[in-house]
């Protein structure tokens, strides 16, 4: 049986919500219909707080990611690589990719979005 447990985001962590990044300044267990549902305010002034969805957030961070895994990348520097790993680094607001070489698969390499072409 597969496990209904979530790890929620961490408070002032920064996510992507509509076009912009945010930071998370409570979390909160809401009702829905017969479900509970996992929810964080967005927003840094008080009465500009947005209570969004767990699923809501995870989807802005898929949409804000270029590269997916399995990828073939260009590093700047290294030159082709493909994608293993993707990460969102909450402190930063930012994806972080763990790559290898596309011909030499011993070849690692980690970096940020905007170091790949």
């Amino acid at each position: 049986m597969a496990s209904s447990r979530i790890t929620p985001f961490p408070i002032y962590g920064w996510v992507p919500f509509r076009g912009n990044l945010y930071q998370i300044t409570r979390g909160e267990v809401f009702r829905g219909d017969r479900l509970y549902n996992l929810g964080r305010y967005v927003g840094e002034r008080y009465d500009e707080r947005v209570l969004v969805n767990h699923w809501t957030l995870l989807e802005g961070i898929e949409q804000r990611a270029r590269f997916a895994v399995g990828n073939n990348v260009r590093h700047r520097v290294h030159g082709p690589l493909r994608v293993v790993k993707r990460m969102w680094r909450f402190r930063e607001g930012r994806v972080h990719y763990q790559l290898v070489g596309a011909h030499d698969p011993q070849q690692q390499v980690t970096c940020y979005e905007e170091e790949l072409v």
